[in-house]
């Protein structure tokens, strides 16, 4: 018997609880399935607790999963974009799809950064949500609000020895032509620039949001101080 589906059900149940009851809803509900249900019982009791920052995307997306829905769907994009860039073949701008992406990636940003999460908690959330929103295995998991780990990725998980694969000869009688490997090679290397490039201009992007929203904190922190000042005199 799969416990597939009602596994989701409970974990949706389960991730949606506050951190800090989780362990003992998870240890209860174990109990209460196992009478008719071993195998799920005993999934449920491994599904482990959720890191802060796990917990605080799934919140998000409880609360508006129009955000977290899009973005993902931008991954997808993405994703498929950087295949295709790897393959050496024409597809999705990919500038464009790291543009689409990276906006997307703000919003989120701007809503993680009002819960008032540490420095450090902030940075977990915001790299668990770049890597799960285009990893396909993790994808679902963000969408669900049923994230359990900090994730964290140098790349995104694509393959850079991908190759697009040869074509099938025109006339099915005609012996198929001997591979170039010489080209395969030099499409491949200029593939992997490519995708270098656009993750270092993507890393790049993402350090100067990064410090212009350090910068839009300060300035307003020091606007809030110097109101006060004005009040008091």
């Amino acid at each position: 018997m799969t416990v597939a589906d009602p596994l989701v059900r409970e974990s949706v149940a389960l991730y949606g609880r506050q951190r800090g009851e989780f362990t003992a809803v998870r240890n209860l509900r174990a109990k209460e399935l196992k009478p008719d249900d071993a195998e799920l019982a005993a999934a449920v009791a491994a599904l482990p607790k959720p890191t802060v920052a796990a917990a605080a995307l799934n919140e998000l997306v409880r609360e508006d999963p129009s955000e977290i829905r899009a973005l993902v769907q931008s991954g997808k994009r993405l994703r498929a974009a950087q295949e295709q860039a790897v393959a050496g073949k024409r597809g999705p701008d990919l500038a464009a799809a790291i543009a689409e992406h990276r906006a997307g990636l703000d919003r989120v940003g701007r809503d993680l950064r009002r819960r008032k999460l540490t420095g450090s908690t902030l940075e977990k959330a915001l790299q668990t949500v770049r890597v799960a929103s285009i990893d396909p295995e993790t994808q679902p998991l963000l969408e669900r609000g049923t994230l359990a780990q900090d994730l964290a990725s140098s790349g995104f998980g694509l393959d850079p020895g991908l190759v697009p694969a040869r074509p099938q000869a025109a006339k099915p009688k005609a012996p198929p032509p001997k591979p170039d490997r010489k080209a395969e090679e030099k499409r491949r290397r200029e593939a992997r620039a490519r995708l270098r490039d656009a993750e270092t201009a993507l890393a790049e992007a993402e350090r100067r949001a990064q410090a212009a929203e350090r910068d839009v904190e300060r300035a307003a922190t020091e606007v809030e101080r110097a109101r006060r000042r004005v009040e008091e005199a």
